[in-house]
């Protein structure tokens, strides 16, 4: 009975984790539109919100944006979920609100057994890169 009982709350809370990551991206206008083993593809909504105060879209909201997309691709291609361990991540050109979106390509590097490094790059709305950079994602248990 307590396997079962186990069973019942993992998927409960992976339904909860899901839900979160789900309603967190949604709130930053996060969304994913791609995913492949060798790729994953995401886009972020300029708002009014998504600005610091010069008029640019914020670094948070870049980074946001890169870490959610490389992190899903990591569950897509490995099947576990992910934690991030590390990054790096480079502001090339200023990311002007005057945009619609900002759009993100991460593609794996290395997929391990416990690591995963996956390299992105975010472009405007005029296929100008404005950040990249690599990220370092530890495997947890399979999704």
């Amino acid at each position: 009975m307590n396997s079962i009982n186990n069973k019942i709350n993992t998927r409960d809370t992976l339904r909860k984790r899901e839900d979160s990551v789900q309603s967190f991206s949604a709130y930053n206008g996060i969304t994913i539109t791609k995913l492949e083993k060798d790729v994953a593809e995401g886009e972020l909504i300029i708002t009014p919100q998504s600005l610091n105060s010069g008029g640019i879209v914020h670094g948070g909201c870049l980074a946001t944006l890169a870490d959610t997309v490389a992190g899903n691709g990591v569950a897509s291609a490995t099947g576990h979920m992910c934690v991030t361990v590390n990054y790096s991540f480079h502001f090339l050109s200023p990311a002007f609100g005057d945009g619609h979106k900002i759009y993100c390509r991460a593609v794996p590097q290395k997929i391990g057994h416990t690591l995963c490094l996956y390299g992105v790059s975010l472009t405007d709305d005029n296929g100008r890169e404005v950040a990249a950079g690599s990220f370092t994602f530890f495997l947890k248990e399979p999704l």
